[in-house]
């Protein structure tokens, strides 16, 4: 029986995480042994409450047939030290024994990887911020990594395919339970472009509250770099970020209006010290990366033939649409100001209007 085979059957065992995985391979010498060992030598290594419950799951689960599953379903299996696995992953505390993986993407040396996390209920301004972002990095050969998440991680997915780039979502739940459901074409659509869904839980594994944080920590340590978008104060996005600092990843954050609860995380990061993030360059300028000045398009392809005006408004605008009501509101213009800047917009084809009278960014 192969090493991966045990590796899959433990990853199916209720507490076994990678640290204790870790302690198992030191104990015994190998996962194989780890898993055939006798309940008094798994108390030694395990103590009784933890040994009594591995035992009595260990007895439901067959090790050959959990990995031809896996091969039947076209999962990949990343193992540390293989090829594939995240170069990154293997500098953290207790890496992930073992990660599933559906789509060709690989993980290698070269390759830059930016986390952009934020919040599940964005405001207009940090999905255009998202969006616009990811799309920039995509082109410039970066990798974006997110959590698959509603609102920012959604739009970030989004910008980077919207690039014509790469980008991987980590997952909190098996590869067979896409969360949310609603991103299932998203999901598609990221392995169908050369990128990639990967978990560290096993098919069939529900989306739980407390399979995040880990699911973040493999984020953050997967990346060169976090980029926080959107957050606030209380937040999953700050656990990341303090993942990424305890990683010693480079921590980076869009600044928001002091106003914005959903900018208040994000700032107080930069008043501790995140680098300020400013324009997509400014990630490539944080990580190390030469930016190249004679481009034709700057920050995520800003138009250079809007005015002022336009410019302002565009950034209340997302593909998911807001109304006129809500933008007088967003930007306190009167009425007419706000409407001849729209009919401008409109023209020069940056916004539409869709279904339900709403405007959205083109």
């Amino acid at each position: 029986m192969d090493d991966v085979g045990y590796r899959v059957a433990f990853s199916r065992i209720r507490g076994i995480g990678p640290a204790r995985f870790a302690k198992l391979v030191e104990y015994f010498g190998d996962a194989g042994s780890a898993w055939e060992a006798s309940e008094k030598e798994l108390t030694a290594c395990l103590g009784p409450a933890l040994t009594r419950s591995f035992c009595s799951e260990r007895v439901k689960i067959d090790p050959e047939a959990e990995l031809k599953d896996i091969c039947q379903r076209g999962y990949r299996l990343l193992v540390p030290g293989e090829r594939g696995y995240p170069p990154l992953l293997h500098h953290v505390h207790a890496p992930p024994f073992l990660l599933y993986q559906l789509g060709e993407f690989d993980f290698t040396d070269d390759l830059v990887t930016v986390a952009m996390v934020g919040t599940r209920r964005p405001t207009p301004y940090g999905r255009k911020v998202a969006r616009e972002f990811a799309r920039y990095l995509a082109r410039e050969g970066i990798v974006v990594g997110s959590g698959m998440a509603l609102g920012i991680d959604g739009e970030s997915h989004r910008g980077a395919l919207e690039g014509g780039g790469r980008t991987v979502a980590v997952l909190g739940s098996g590869l067979d339970v896409v969360y949310p459901s609603s991103h299932l074409d998203l999901a598609r659509d990221i392995t169908s472009s050369g990128g990639a869904l990967i978990t560290e839980y096993p098919p069939g594994t529900r989306a739980r509250r407390e399979n995040f944080p880990a699911r973040n920590r493999i984020l953050s340590g997967m990346s060169q770099g976090t980029l926080i978008v959107e957050a606030p104060e209380k937040s999953g996005t700050m656990i990341t970020a303090g993942f990424a600092l305890e990683q010693g990843r480079e921590v980076m954050a869009v600044p928001g209006p002091v106003t914005s609860p959903m900018s208040r995380g994000t700032n107080i990061l930069l008043s501790q010290g995140a680098y300020l993030v400013q324009g997509p360059k400014d990630v490539l300028v944080a990580l190390g990366i030469t930016v190249d000045e004679e481009r034709q398009e700057d920050g995520g392809g800003e138009r250079h033939d809007l005015t002022p005006e336009e410019k302002e408004i565009l950034t209340h605008i997302d593909p998911v649409g807001v109304t006129r009501e809500e933008l007088l509101h967003l930007s306190g213009w009167e009425e007419g100001r706000l409407y001849r800047v729209l009919v401008g917009l409109e023209l020069k084809g940056c916004i539409r209007q869709a279904l339900g009278g709403k405007l959205c960014s083109c």
